[in-house]
């Protein structure tokens, strides 16, 4: 049983940060095509960025370390 004071993620979720991702590396026109198709608006600015929360990720899957990269993929 889930525990009633954690809010289940769902993957729209990330859509801001991808949108802020595409457009931090000038990916202009894969932004606007993004964000007309997922209604995504641009995240806050003082939310982690897309690339801060996957290296917390990598360095919270120490688990994995042993296993083959096929794994991991």
């Amino acid at each position: 049983m889930a525990d009633a004071g954690i809010r289940r993620v769902v993957p729209s979720d990330l859509y801001p940060l991808v949108l802020g991702f595409l457009r931090d590396n000038q990916l202009s026109e894969v932004a606007n095509k993004f964000a007309k198709a997922t209604g995504a608006t641009q995240q806050d600015a003082n939310a982690s960025s897309l690339l801060d929360i996957y290296s917390f990720w990598l360095n919270r899957s120490a688990p994995w370390e042993g296993c083959s990269q096929s794994i991991r993929e």
